[in-house]
Order: C-alpha cells, then sequence, then structure tokens
C-alpha cells in the first residue's frame, strides 16, 4: 500500500452515517442478532451502528486510528461486544462469522493475496450468514493513487459468490466528490450482498 494519509481520512469519516449496504444487509437477518466482522471499519461508524443493533463485532482495520471512537461511541456494558483489531488483510485470520462487512476496503488488498484472502473470507461465514460490502471496477480511479489494488470486472466480482446467492447487486460509474482524495475521482464501484448456501 502506499504513503496514503489514512488516519485523515478515517478522521473525516467519523461524522458520516452507517452506510446504506450495511442497514440493507441487516434488515435482511430480521430480528437475528450475531456476529460480525468489519473488514476495514476505519472510523468506526459502521462498527458503532452494528454495536447499538445488538450485534458482537470483530472490528478490523490497518491503523488504530478509529478504535478510539468506537469504544467512545458505544455504552459502557456493550464495550465487551466488540474487539478491535489492527492488522493487515494479507495476514488476517476471520473468525466464523455470521456476517462480514467490508465497506470500500476488501480492494485494498494486494492483488497477489486477494484470491487467498477471498477464500478466508468465504470459509468463516456461516452457511445463512452474509457477506455485505464493496468491490471496485477496472475504472475506479484508485488506481491513479494506489498502485497495488484489486480491480475486478463486473463478472469477476459476479463468480466470487459462486456459494452464496446474491440478494442484491449494484453497479456505480461516475465521477463524485472524495473525503480520502479531498476532490472528484472516478467510483467504479460494485455494491454486493449476498447469504452463504
Amino acid at each position: 500500500m502506499s504513503d496514503w494519509n489514512w488516519a485523515e481520512a478515517q478522521e473525516k469519516m467519523k461524522s458520516i452515517q452507517p452506510r446504506p449496504v450495511l442497514l440493507n444487509a441487516l434488515e435482511k437477518f430480521d430480528s437475528f442478532k450475531g456476529f460480525a466482522v468489519d473488514l476495514g471499519c476505519g472510523g468506526g461508524v459502521d462498527t458503532i451502528h452494528l454495536i447499538n443493533s445488538g450485534w458482537k463485532v470483530y472490528a478490523i482495520d490497518g491503523t488504530a486510528n478509529g478504535f478510539a471512537n468506537i469504544k467512545a461511541n458505544i455504552p459502557a456494558d456493550k464495550l465487551c461486544d466488540v474487539l478491535c483489531v489492527q492488522a493487515d488483510f494479507e495476514s488476517l485470520t476471520i473468525p466464523d462469522t455470521d456476517l462480514v462487512y467490508s465497506a470500500y476496503s476488501i480492494p485494498f488488498c494486494k492483488r497477489e493475496a486477494f484470491d487467498t484472502f477471498w477464500l478466508k473470507i468465504e470459509t468463516a461465514i456461516r452457511v445463512g450468514g452474509r457477506f455485505a460490502g464493496h468491490f471496485f471496477g477496472e475504472q475506479d480511479g484508485w488506481i491513479n493513487y494506489i498502485n497495488d489494488i484489486t480491480l475486478k470486472t463486473k463478472q469477476e466480482t459476479i463468480s466470487l459468490f459462486k456459494n452464496f446467492n446474491i440478494e442484491y447487486f449494484d453497479e456505480l460509474c461516475e465521477d463524485r466528490p472524495s473525503i480520502n482524495t479531498n476532490g472528484t475521482k472516478r467510483w467504479h464501484v460494485f455494491e454486493v450482498i449476498a447469504v452463504k448456501r
């Protein structure tokens, strides 16, 4: 990964709302509250929402900048429901889980390690559990900032879910603002929710 200022980006992300793909995925669980892995938890907004919704969370990020924000914004009696782990994706062990959630972070796994990383994700999700998150398409502008990033075609993304039923899939391809780049970048994103069978 490059020398990108993730601490600055994560500080900005502390004020965003929980992302719609997470809210959509949680609705599909109905009233079930289980164990979630938040890959690339960043500023912690989505982890906080999961905890406050009754889930237990294994929150992972390559930097620890958002961990204090998570702990400061959940009730004291729920602190035992979250474990914050600083680790990179390439060496990460993922526990068995009901939900793997990853907002705009999985593509930052190095290309040569991605297949192994994805197998870890797929193996960790229990039958009936879900993946919810984002992949970057081949037109995404992140390639201009970080060279060792994993971009996927639409078909490559869909093929990752051969052992899942895809419940939601959307593609976005447009220029729009990015708090990470302090300007506008090309976004080519596949948003996926899938249940493991």
